[in-house]
């Protein structure tokens, strides 16, 4: 079910499941601090019955007309987040398409830095937390450091103009979303799958920084455990294929 108004060119999408105590904070952080015209469509996963995520959204969006609820539900032992981002997408025809995680952890105000970015032509634009002026406030300290690590490497290996990869806040110009892998069986690591595969097609990509603030409010679904050969294995795909388009160059 969907709530549509006008069509803003930037629209606001955010994959949640069972963020009960986080989304309403969200939505108004997103309401007070994006001055950009946009609306937002909440993407929940009902893939638990005791969810009450999709109830909160919808007495919100009775109110802020340019608030959307989708509601659908993922396979049988599947994450649901590369299925909401898909989900997310199919209701955006036009303009361009920004991710933004249930708890609000990276700054609302760097949206419109973002779509600035665009405006000058660029298909993607990355907020990152390890550029000049980027930074991470709190979160686990190991999942920290993996995270600089594989972000690192990836960057210096690949060449990617962005030194956060695995951050899922990025916007991009909505064509250029055609292109990339249809993987609905994947987790966070999803992202980082979506900006290598747009890289090594030749899409226009740049960063801006950007704070990012450890959850406040709910509970991570984020497992490193669950999660790490998921990780490892987009890791050694992305070298791979890096190595591959050199080979051709040469």
């Amino acid at each position: 079910m969907s709530r549509h108004t006008s069509s803003p060119d930037l629209t606001i999408v955010i994959p949640a499941r069972k963020e009960e105590k986080a989304i309403i904070p969200t939505l108004e952080l997103l309401r007070k601090h994006v001055a950009t015209p946009h609306r937002v469509i909440v993407v929940n996963d009902q893939n638990d019955p005791n969810d009450q995520t999709a109830d909160f959204v919808a007495r919100y969006a009775k109110k802020r007309t340019n608030v959307s609820l989708i509601v659908y539900t993922s396979g049988r032992g599947q994450s649901g987040f590369s299925g909401a981002i898909l989900e997310g997408i199919k209701h955006v025809t036009s303009g361009a398409v920004v991710f933004v995680m249930a708890d609000m952890c990276d700054e609302p105000e760097t949206i419109d830095v973002m779509y600035g970015k665009l405006l000058e032509g660029w298909d993607v634009v990355c907020a990152s937390r390890y550029m000049r002026g980027g930074k991470k406030v709190g979160g686990p300290k190991l999942q920290g450091v993996l995270s600089t690590l594989v972000n690192d490497t990836l960057s210096c290996v690949t060449g990617i103009p962005t030194r956060d990869i695995s951050n899922s806040f990025k916007l991009y110009r909505r064509e250029v979303l055609e292109s990339i892998p249809r993987r609905a069986d994947m987790g966070v690591e999803y992202s980082m799958v979506m900006i290598l595969s747009l890289y090594f097609s030749g899409a226009r990509i740049t960063e801006v920084p950007t704070v990012w603030h450890g959850r406040t409010k709910g509970s991570s679904k984020f497992s490193m455990q669950s999660r790490f050969p998921a990780y490892l294995s987009v890791y050694l795909w992305a070298i791979g294929e890096s190595i591959k388009q050199r080979i051709r160059i040469w």
